[in-house]
């Protein structure tokens, strides 16, 4: 039977003031308009220094759909390497990390330095006098860049610079790495993948999302509540005065810190960096961050507590973790979550912020596993044809933009991913 050729894309028409069609989420078309004008075009999160602090050590990742190594070479040098042979195109690292000397593909035999330099080539004397090994090296991704240890990448070799592209995204790094009394956080603690069968943006949306967290997450809400007495439902209430915030470019945050000096407590998911059996470990943290930025300053830093907040397109602060999203298909994504630990604070902290991570995002925690399943639900329930249009006004008739343009609105509206749906829309219009 013949399949019914999708119209053609008319992004002005499918995103809306205060809707999007359904088949921004299903249509492969759209996907791989997707890959050319995002993924393979601007910034995208590829991994932080801390995952290769040693000469040669590596991770694989991929842009977009574009497998990558991002290696230190031997002089200590960040190199970013599409991760395929100049000779016939095989891998030339199957593994996701570790420490080489060298790159090898197993096909022929070709072997590349960590800088990406042809080593050799066995037999290449059949290739003639005219084989020149520094002309077959691999090639390297045009910019990396890095903010705070956070590194990106751009496959363009042209295009805004990286600190325009992060703009006041920047603020949500520096207040995740200034958690630390070095200002440096490390994702050492190892990575946790998810797989669900999904449109990669509703990763997105959920994520900056708080409208959901009293109805799916309601177990981990009645814990909380019994537990350390913070109820997941102030937050969302009409009374809260926690914030929205649409940053542009694509960004988005929850501003908690109303809320949380109304409370006097942050809203931690367990609050175990801070429970009986870290009280000397807290003491000796305060006093670190207290020595590193003065005592008020460090008072302001944790009572703000850590962000919560989305760069686009695919990474997401939410605490104490770090989020990585790698799109699949049209209806099929991986998330990668890993915990955070902190520079320079005693071992009992970063063992409570892993148990922490644990207990609401891990593969049985309280939080996660409910978001993934929604997405699923959604995916399936997008087959319905009869009204294809999905709802975005919350909020629309209350928000407003403050300084620098920011457009701010309750935490629980939905300006903000009106706000990245309309910067989607510019990316996909440009030719």
């Amino acid at each position: 039977m013949a399949l019914t050729a999708m119209p053609t894309v008319q992004y002005e028409e499918l995103i809306q003031a205060d809707r999007v069609h359904g088949r921004l989420y299903y249509d492969p078309a759209i996907f791989h308009e997707e890959l050319e004008k995002i993924w393979h075009r601007h910034w995208v999160y590829v991994g932080h220094e801390s995952e290769v602090p040693q000469p040669a050590d590596y991770v694989t990742r991929q842009l977009g759909l574009q497998p990558v190594i991002l290696v230190r070479d031997k002089e200590g040098a960040i190199q970013l390497l599409l991760n395929r042979c100049m000779h016939r195109g095989n891998l030339v690292c199957e593994s996701g990390c570790g420490n080489v000397q060298e790159f090898r593909c197993i096909y022929h035999g070709w072997t590349y330095s960590t800088t990406g330099a042809l080593l050799g080539a066995p037999y290449s004397a059949a290739y003639g006098p005219s084989f020149r090994k520094e002309e077959y090296g691999l090639t390297k991704v045009p910019r990396v860049e890095s903010y705070r240890g956070f590194i990106f990448a751009s496959l363009s070799p042209t295009g805004v610079s990286l600190d325009e592209h992060l703009g006041y995204a920047k603020g949500l790094i520096d207040q995740f790495v200034e958690m630390s009394p070095e200002g440096e956080v490390e994702l050492c603690a190892g990575t946790q993948k998810q797989r669900y069968h999904g449109n990669w943006k509703m990763q997105v949306e959920n994520a900056v999302d708080n409208y959901h967290t009293t109805f799916i997450h309601q177990t981990a809400n009645d814990i909380m509540r019994v537990r350390i007495g913070v109820d997941l439902s102030q937050t969302t209430s009409e009374q809260s005065p926690a914030l929205s915030r649409y940053l542009g470019g694509g960004h988005a945050l929850f501003d908690f810190r109303p809320l949380q000096r109304q409370m006097g407590k942050i809203l931690s998911l367990s609050n175990q960096a801070k429970g009986d059996g870290a009280t000397e470990a807290w003491k000796a943290y305060v006093e670190a961050m207290e020595q590193r930025y003065g005592r008020e300053r460090a008072q302001e830093i944790l009572q703000d507590g850590p962000p919560h907040g989305y760069i686009f397109p695919n990474l997401i602060f939410i605490q104490l973790q770090v989020r990585r999203i790698q799109p699949v298909s049209a209806n099929e994504s991986y998330v990668y979550y890993q915990p955070s630990f902190l520079k320079g604070v005693p071992a009992e902290m970063n063992t409570a912020r892993l148990r922490e991570h644990e207990w609401f995002f891990g593969p049985a925690g309280f939080g996660s596993p409910d978001d993934v399943d929604i997405f699923e639900r959604q995916q399936l329930a997008l087959q319905a044809r009869a009204n294809e249009w999905l709802i975005l006004r919350r909020g629309l008739h209350r928000e407003r933009v403050e300084e620098g343009g920011i457009q701010t609105s309750h935490i629980a509206d939905e300006g903000h991913v009106r706000g990245i749906w309309q910067h989607y829309r510019q990316l996909m219009l440009q030719p």
